[in-house]
């Protein structure tokens, strides 16, 4: 028998929850939890590159941020519960000179 991660009621209509994001699919769940943190740490970080995306680190899902420029200040080190794995990203290659 499978079980579901969410509750009997996850995703109806929400209404009945109150407008929580369905937990079933919690890779999804986790790219909205992204949005929200890198619309929270770009502000403080001008000078840095952010993305976002859901990775299993030891089979538990986390959000990984990858920073390509100066490492990012004020990095929480849990985002909604979830932890935030830091990664830093190489430069792109410079265009070769002719």
């Amino acid at each position: 028998m499978v079980h579901s991660l969410g509750s009997r009621t996850s995703g109806v209509d929400g209404s009945s929850e109150g407008g929580r994001i369905n937990t079933i699919d919690i890779p999804g769940a986790l790219v909205i939890y992204g949005v929200a943190l890198l619309q929270a740490l770009q502000p403080k970080n001008p000078k840095s590159k952010l993305s976002v995306a859901p990775v299993k680190v030891d089979g538990i899902w986390c959000l990984e941020l990858t920073c390509q420029g100066e490492e990012p200040a004020a990095v929480p080190e849990r985002w909604h519960g979830h932890r935030v794995v830091l990664k830093k990203a190489e430069p792109p290659p410079s265009a070769p000179s002719a």
